[in-house]
């Protein structure tokens, strides 16, 4: 479609001369498998691709804000997976729902936690963006952005106000996942903020037995130093067996030394 790929391009003036000759403004392809409309729209590919300028002129013209895709995906959502700042701003002016859930409960705060867009989450939480709501597997904004690394993302939810130890549903909580992906900083932030370091998992898994069987032993004095405690699973494995099992000599020995009292 003209008006599809004028807006992928960022093409104002020819968005403008087709709307005007009256290409249909929110016309889309097909879905794959599916009897009704894909709604790739022309809004939709023109937030994807950060055209804030024709975002606002098909808004002008009529186009639904909200409609999302096959597997419920709004503009909005794209906007902010891909940090264009000012296409998210030109979209939640114009009055786009925050919130809007895709298919597998993904909101464009979330999205843009997983990706790091600082400038954009600040704009979501600012516009009263969810910042606990969790996707269908129980992660929420600062679970991702601890698992993907996202240190400054994670410095402003936790400042906004979100919840450090929401768990996925598996019982694995953001201490634990950094712990498991060796992201000593954002762990760090996490234990500043108050997380809890004991928090297991379904299967009593702690953070420290995580660390101790992963060998990442600089993660595993960290948390020894804020408290964690040599919690056996449920199957009655200790953080010493499991370094041990995994031949990581370096932090059976740290574990030793920190249950025989020496601290350095």
């Amino acid at each position: 479609m003209p008006l599809m790929l004028a807006a992928q391009n960022g093409d104002v003036a020819t968005v403008k001369k087709l709307l005007k000759s009256g290409a249909k403004v929110d016309g889309g392809a097909y879905c794959a498998g599916q009897e009704s409309p894909e709604t790739t729209t022309p809004l939709l590919m023109a937030a994807t691709a950060g055209h804030a300028a024709v975002v606002a002129v098909l808004l002008e013209a009529g186009a639904k804000i909200n409609r999302k895709t096959c597997r419920g995906c709004t503009p909005l959502l794209f906007a902010a997976q891909w940090g264009h700042l000012a296409a998210v701003s030109v979209l939640i002016e114009a009055g786009a729902e925050i919130d809007m859930l895709t298919d597998e409960q993904y909101t464009p705060l979330l999205v843009a936690a997983q990706q790091g867009h600082e400038a954009v989450i600040a704009v979501l939480i600012k516009a009263g963006g969810n910042i606990n709501h969790t996707r269908d597997d129980g992660c929420s904004p600062v679970f991702v952005a601890v698992q993907n690394d996202q240190r400054a993302a994670l410095a402003m939810l936790i400042k906004a106000g979100a919840d450090t130890n929401q768990a996925s549903d598996n019982g694995c909580s953001p201490v634990f996942m950094a712990a498991q992906e060796n992201h000593e900083t954002v762990l760090a932030t996490l234990i500043k903020a108050g997380a809890d370091v004991n928090r297991a998992m379904d299967d009593g898994c702690t953070p420290l037995f995580t660390a101790a069987s992963h060998g990442h032993e600089a993660i595993l004095v960290t948390l020894l130093e804020a408290g964690a405690q040599m919690k056996t699973t449920d199957k009655g494995l200790t953080p010493l067996m499991a370094a041990t099992s995994g031949g990581h000599t370096s932090v059976v020995a740290a574990l030793r030394r920190w249950t025989s009292g020496i601290r350095s």
